[in-house]
């Protein structure tokens, strides 16, 4: 089981502001200033994500020749 001091410190993690505070509130008072040191020292950056970094995928996306449609692989038939 991933500690909430060992998500904090992962690398390219992305947390909502929620998230974020959450794993912070769960830290024991070392861990905390531990964690505050990392953040002061540069060692670690936490981006978190906006509500408008999570909406969802408009229209068609393809990827060779699969195409997907609201994140279904759909299949087109051409013949007649």
């Amino acid at each position: 089981m991933i500690t909430a001091l060992e998500k904090l410190r992962m690398k390219y993690i992305a947390l909502t502001k929620k998230e974020k505070a959450d794993l912070v509130g769960q830290l024991t008072l070392d861990e905390k200033r531990l964690f505050g040191s990392y953040l002061l020292d540069d060692e670690i950056h936490i981006e978190t994500l906006s509500n408008s970094d999570m909406d969802e995928l408009d229209g068609e996306l393809s990827f060779g020749s699969k195409t997907y449609e609201d994140g279904m692989e759909t299949f087109v038939n051409n013949k007649e």
